[in-house]
């Protein structure tokens, strides 16, 4: 993961390459950067369920919406794209909201992973659907602990 920091705010937070491991921060050294791999580790390994890291979010209100809307979703479970739309009021919107959570800038602290396509189906993920399903099966192991 590529980890960007403006002071004492996230940036971005965003896969490489769907075969990357570990991270590159851009600045080596900045609180927030070590407190996102903090965390990010801790929930890779089934101890963290929540983040508190400070986020820069920037994009129009519908994404803001989608986004703000995701990090409601609690950890463990899914909703669908369509649901999703339902929540923040634009029912019809289902591609509209997948284009928004391909378009996430932090992925894992804001969750896009747990929208799926209707019928359960992973849909798309921007760090590869290899990596989308682990991240499902990571909360799916440690939900109720």
């Amino acid at each position: 993961m590529l980890l960007k920091a403006e002071g004492h705010v996230l940036t971005q937070c965003r896969w490489t390459s769907p075969d990357s491991t570990g991270f590159t921060p851009d600045e080596p050294g900045n609180a927030v950067i070590a407190t996102a791999v903090s965390q990010i580790s801790e929930y890779l390994e089934g101890r963290r369920k929540d983040f508190c890291v400070p986020l820069r979010l920037v994009g129009t209100e519908f994404r803001m919406k989608v986004w703000n809307e995701m990090r409601r979703i609690p950890y463990g479970e899914t909703i669908t794209y369509k649901e999703l739309a339902r929540r923040i009021g634009s029912p019809d919107a289902c591609r509209a909201v997948a284009n928004a959570c391909g378009a996430n800038p932090f992925p894992i602290i804001i969750p896009c992973h747990r929208v799926v396509a209707s019928g359960g189906k992973p849909g798309g993920y921007t760090g590869g659907l290899d990596i989308k399903l682990a991240l499902l099966e990571i909360e799916k192991r440690n939900a109720h602990q």
